[in-house]
C-alpha cells in the first residue's frame, strides 16, 4: 500500500464451489490508525 492514497476495505466472503452460501457480518468497524512513521519522527524530532 502506498503513503497518503486512499483505500476502500469492507469484508468478503468466498465460495469457488458450490452456488454460494449466505453470510451475515455485524458490528463491522474500521479504525483509522496513526501513521507509525509519522509518530515516529514527531517523537525523535520533538524538542
Amino acid at each position: 500500500m502506498q503513503d497518503n492514497i486512499p483505500m476502500k476495505v469492507g469484508v468478503m466472503g468466498a465460495c469457488p464451489d458450490g452456488s454460494g452460501f449466505m453470510a451475515k457480518f455485524e458490528k463491522f468497524s474500521v479504525k483509522h490508525l496513526p501513521d507509525q512513521r509519522r509518530l515516529k519522527w514527531l517523537k525523535d524530532n520533538a524538542e
